[in-house]
């Protein structure tokens, strides 16, 4: 599997080479002083739609990019699932990142327009469950989240007898986010309860949970995972992280890179570039820079698991 993981991003690095030699000799004379810059997959400009909880890491490949490619300028919306693919299906946006694949019956609409997006998957996150440090309940099997999702467990005394929390707070990013899906198609089976309450974004779930001891927050594992940037070590000496039983497993898993990488960790999903311009613009060039060694460098030490490039995991006896 590894090799097959090694082929794959190897191929994206090369088409990535290509695109660019192809585009610096397409845009070589745009160091005249006034000229227009041509629209190529390492030139122009695009604006982007992104589902919010991938925040953290879209905006360091972004910076990248742009650095290194300076006649290149992506500007990224950082948004609800729901609100970017409406954006890509009105043709307000042309490039979407957002953690699932367009439907067949979205696909339909394009083709009917004469076309068919580009779709790439660029790396796997999971879904956290994070609580306020007084609650010591942080394994939770796959059931009892189930339970807690679908509102037929409401307080944490049916988690732990020895719990006097309370009622549960269950408190979520935004009803149309992708998070809200996951949750009622993955685990609960059904639309969150009465005790659910929507914020604005994973920033204020966090934030929510650090001040109330008897919340439990879903939030894409990307605003926690990198353990060397200060606003994820912050987020952390804030919150609990919930590890997860499954029947699958004798011991608990957390929303961390090695059991992604491992399946151990039930709640994982995959990241893609959804690119609907029409003409080999900037877009394909940032998408094959994400799929690239680059951009697989950016997500791995971001403590994401990377779609192409595997991290090396060492077991420690």
């Amino acid at each position: 599997m590894f090799a097959q993981f090694r082929n794959q991003g190897l191929q994206s690095l090369i088409l990535f080479a290509a695109l660019v030699a192809f585009s610096l000799f397409t845009a070589c004379d745009n160091g005249n002083s006034g000229a227009k810059v041509s629209d190529s997959p390492v030139s122009g400009e695009l604006r982007i739609m992104v589902d919010e909880g991938f925040q953290p890491i879209i905006s360091s490949a972004v910076d990248v990019f742009d650095s290194v490619y300076r006649l290149a300028k992506i500007h990224p919306t950082f948004t609800a699932e729901g609100v970017a693919v409406k954006a890509l299906m009105d043709d307000s946006i042309q490039f979407i990142i957002i953690p699932r694949q367009l439907s067949a019956a979205e696909l339909g609409y394009f083709k009917n327009r004469g076309y068919e997006p580009e779709t790439t998957p660029i790396a796997h996150d999971a879904i956290a469950f994070i609580l306020n440090p007084a609650n010591n309940d942080t394994i939770i099997s796959v059931e009892q989240l189930k339970g807690i999702f679908n509102g037929s467990v409401a307080n944490w005394s049916e988690i732990s007898g020895k719990s006097s929390l309370g009622k549960i707070q269950i408190v979520f990013d935004n009803p149309a986010s992708s998070i809200v899906r996951y949750v009622r198609d993955s685990i609960s089976g059904a639309a969150l309860p009465p005790n659910a309450a929507a914020l604005q974004n994973n920033a204020q779930v966090l934030d929510y949970v650090a001040k109330n001891k008897n919340a439990i927050g879903i939030i894409a594992a990307n605003w926690i995972s990198d353990t060397d940037d200060k606003g994820a070590q912050h987020f952390r000496s804030e919150i609990r992280i919930v590890d997860v039983l499954s029947p699958l497993y004798k011991k608990p898993r957390g929303p961390y890179q090695a059991y992604l990488q491992l399946n151990q960790y039930p709640y994982r999903r995959t990241m893609y570039c959804i690119n609907g311009q029409p003409k080999r613009g900037v877009g394909l060039g940032f998408a094959s820079f994400l799929a690239g060694r680059d951009g697989q460098l950016i997500i791995l030490k971001d403590g994401m698991l990377p779609a192409s490039m595997p991290p090396r995991i060492i077991s420690v006896q």
